[in-house]
């Protein structure tokens, strides 16, 4: 038998390691020594590792000899030092730990640093010949939680030997996290009632890893309650909450029945994000019953109470900067203004969001004006397009003003009688409001003249046989037909009906269908002289898209822009030598094409450079480029086509996508989960580094 010098514990005579599990000593190192007895053990090479491992260190085994010298020594590298994940999910690197003694060792690795609860060595143990080299992984996987903030957390990696506890080595790295941001809120109560105004609290909370801005807007459609504060701007620190208390009240009734009013708290957080609606309810209680029985008591009240309503101020524009569209048209129509919407690119403000108003908050104005929203359209790189604001029923200077502002330009005013509309007001715009236009763009108004004016007109006289005057030079008057919604050949027909002649232009149009007419100069029923000319506008249809410009974009940004373009999309892939692996190589048709609306636009991404002959595609997603041999290609989708049965029902310690006992995330690129034996993932890291030799050039 032979006795361990560390514990004790008897082994066979061939062992080489101790059979005790908490010591595992190397047997070799019983009968050696250094080659000094005098002399210290040689240190690592570089600093020992500082509060990697718990406990104090070992004591070296075995006396030391001078008939056996020994070297003594470890290197620990990594592979990849800077790593990057978002909160739940996983990243790895691969730990090399070279045994530079003559002997064999036992090295235990460990990690240190603020993200050592959510780190993983797979083994944690490592047996390693005399200069020989073995690897182990490290996984980081920091759970989705506010806990784990965003930015970069260094760490240190070492290994230790479990013969000589002097021997030891580390290397140093890097995980930055990733952000995110989640939000939740509440309306605490959800419904009040009394006289006078109540408390109520909305509650947000910012769940994610990074401060998120956060706009609190109350309103009602009725316009029937009062708000203060009417809406709250915060920024809330990562796990945090924030309660933003606000009065709910309703206007004071002296008598009548408690009435319900329903109203909303939207929550919109900066980022982006879809808001959060909560709902509440104001049941206001009057001042006295409904069943008051003297009418002279009630009124008096009355008579009291309208005096006591009177307003005492004078009317001003409310604040809108910074509001969602529709809770900043909600305000100003439950203020007694019109809005109208003016688009504007802005950089440095959320898409929807109010820039500024004009007149600006506070500015006296009667009610009915109209007060111009400039809403954010966000960024815009070149060319934009702006929608055409809704001016219908504006005073032709306040219409234009707001096209001005818009930075479109008026081309000319129509006068047109409308009995509906009162005279001098905006009956309508072309292009029509809401219609996507470029910058500078010329709008045509349309204005009405009120109703038409009856006039009598002197029966024609006849002189010598000839008729069609009245015998002062005057001609006979026709009125026009309507023919708008018509065909071309149909109003055509229909205006040299009545003795008239038609001037026919194409305007395109997104509402109109091509071959329709728009709108007709002078307009319909009005009198015109017999022989005059009907200007005819006929549509074209919608206006032909160009395609943009996409080549060498990332898919993701060619297709979103695309799709913003109004065009639909289809993707093949196909290597490229020239274009990056994701980036665009072409499109069909090509940049800057005059297509129509939904047309399907053929986008070529390319999987970077063919692989050599005798590799292809690995695919373990789609978009997976690395080249690997055909057989672990074949494994890949094997593996791929049973990950579902891998994933643990029961165990979530990494979360939903975590494997059962004997399996790992095979990691072969960024958040690929699918479970896979040890050795799959040690091939498809070995693969990910060899893969810029297998590339054709």
């Amino acid at each position: 038998m032979r006795e361990c010098s560390n514990c004790g514990q008897p082994n066979s005579e061939n062992a080489e390691f101790c059979v005790n599990p908490q010591c595992r000593t190397y047997l070799g190192w019983a009968t050696t020594a250094f080659s000094d007895p005098a002399a210290e053990p040689p240190k690592p090479t570089r600093a020992a590792t500082v509060g990697v491992f718990p406990g104090p260190p070992r004591q070296p085994n075995g006396p030391a000899t001078p008939s056996n010298p020994q070297r003594f020594g470890v290197r620990v590298t990594m592979d990849p030092t800077e790593l990057s994940v978002d909160p739940g999910a996983a990243v790895v690197s691969t730990v090399t730990v070279h045994n530079t003694g003559t002997r064999v060792e036992e090295f235990e690795l460990g990690v240190a640093g603020p993200l050592r609860p959510f780190a993983h060595l797979e083994p944690a143990v490592l047996s390693v010949y005399p200069d020989a080299k073995v690897t182990a992984v490290l996984r980081f996987a920091p759970p989705r939680d506010a806990g784990v903030r965003a930015g970069r957390a260094p760490f240190v990696v070492g290994a230790r030997s479990r013969v000589n506890a002097r021997v030891e080595d580390k290397v140093s790295g890097s995980v930055t996290i990733g952000s995110f941001t989640e939000l939740k809120a509440a309306l605490q109560p959800e419904s009040s009632r009394g006289r006078k105004p109540a408390r109520h609290t909305v509650v947000a909370a910012n769940l994610g890893n990074v401060p998120l801005g956060v706009q609190v807007v109350l309103a009602d459609r009725a316009g029937a309650l009062t708000f203060e504060p009417p809406q709250a701007i915060t920024t809330l620190p990562a796990g945090a909450s924030v309660e933003t208390p606000v009065l709910v009240g309703g206007s004071r009734k002296w008598f009548g029945r408690t009435e319900s009013h329903a109203f909303t708290a939207q929550v919109s957080p900066a980022d982006g994000a879809p808001p959060i609606g909560l709902n509440g309810v104001r049941n206001q209680v009057p001042v006295f019953p409904w069943w008051v029985p003297t009418a002279v008591v009630v009124l008096l009240a009355l008579t009291l109470a309208v005096i006591a309503l009177v307003p005492k101020h004078k009317d001003t524009v409310p604040g809108t900067t910074g509001m969602i569209q529709l809770a900043a048209e909600q305000i100003l129509e439950n203020a007694g203004y019109k809005p109208v919407i003016v688009q504007r690119a802005d950089p440095n403000v959320p898409l929807g969001q109010v820039i500024e108003s004009k007149p600006v908050a506070g500015y006296e104005l009667k009610h009915g004006e109209p007060v111009q929203l400039f809403v954010s359209i966000g960024p815009c790189d070149g060319g934009c397009l702006i929608e055409v604001p809704n001016v219908e029923g504006l005073k032709q200077a306040d219409a234009e003003a707001a096209l001005k502002a818009a930075q479109f330009e008026v081309e000319r005013s129509i006068e047109v009688p409308d009995p509906a509309i009162a005279k001098g007001l905006v009956i309508s715009s072309s292009p029509a409001a809401g219609e996507k236009k470029e910058p500078g763009s010329k709008i045509v108004l349309k204005v009405s003249t009120g109703p038409t004016p009856t006039t009598t007109v002197a029966p024609p006289t006849t002189t010598g046989g000839k008729g069609g005057t009245d015998g002062t030079g005057g001609k006979e008057q026709v009125e026009i037909p309507d023919v708008v919604g018509k065909s071309k050949a149909e109003a055509t027909e229909k205006i040299q009906a009545v003795g008239l002649t038609s001037d026919i232009v194409e305007q395109s149009n997104a509402t109109v269908a091509a071959g329709k007419v728009i709108a007709a100069d002078p307009a319909a029923k009005s009198k015109v002289d017999k022989g005059s000319t009907v200007k005819v506008t006929v549509s074209s249809g919608p206006e032909p898209i160009p395609v943009p410009d996409v080549t060498k974009k990332p898919k993701a940004d060619a297709l979103s822009a695309l799709t913003a373009a109004g065009l639909k999309t289809k993707v093949v892939e196909q290597p490229d030598t020239k274009i990056a692996d994701g980036a665009v190589i072409s499109t069909d048709p090509v940049a800057k094409t005059a297509v129509a609306k939904d047309t399907v636009v053929t986008v070529t991404v390319s999987q970077g450079p063919p692989c050599k002959s005798g590799f292809v595609f690995r695919l373990a997603k789609p978009d997976d480029h690395v080249c690997v041999t055909q057989t672990i290609a074949d494994r890949t989708k094997t593996e791929n086509s049973q990950a579902a049965a891998r994933v643990s029902a029961t165990d979530h310690t990494y979360g939903p996508d975590t494997c059962v006992q004997g399996y790992v995330w095979r990691e072969a690129v960024k958040d690929d989960h699918v479970c896979v034996v040890p050795q799959s993932r040690t091939d498809a890291a070995t693969d990910n580094a060899a893969d810029k030799d297998r590339h054709a050039k």
